[in-house]
């Protein structure tokens, strides 16, 4: 009973993202895409053959514009969401990147 209640949950929360999306004029397909490019990302951070300081900088440089574009696309394109809240993201998100950067880069 407990994967079958597992499975019915995730049905429940993806049509729930999906409709909400819709309704704000998103499409749920640029979620799932910006998520699958962030995860093959962090799956070739790892692999031997990518270990070398500048291909961890550009990993962590794409990482960080990846999860950019999400906040970027929603501010962009969404209707009837809170723009504030949005352009917040987009600014925290870009000092946390320059900041990171910064610390990987200088120490």
């Amino acid at each position: 009973m407990g994967v079958r209640r597992f499975f019915g949950e995730c049905v429940f929360w993806t049509r729930r993202a999906t409709r909400l999306a819709n309704a704000h004029g998103l499409d749920p397909r640029a979620f799932l895409l910006l998520s699958v490019l962030g995860t093959v990302i962090r799956i070739l951070y790892y692999l031997p053959c990518f270990k070398g300081e500048t291909v961890e900088l550009a990993c962590l440089v794409l990482l960080r514009f990846v999860g950019l574009v999400g906040p970027i696309y929603v501010l962009l394109k969404g209707k009837r969401i809170a723009a504030a809240l949005n352009a917040s993201l987009v600014a925290g998100w870009s000092l946390n990147t320059a900041w990171h950067v910064c610390y990987f880069v200088y120490l």
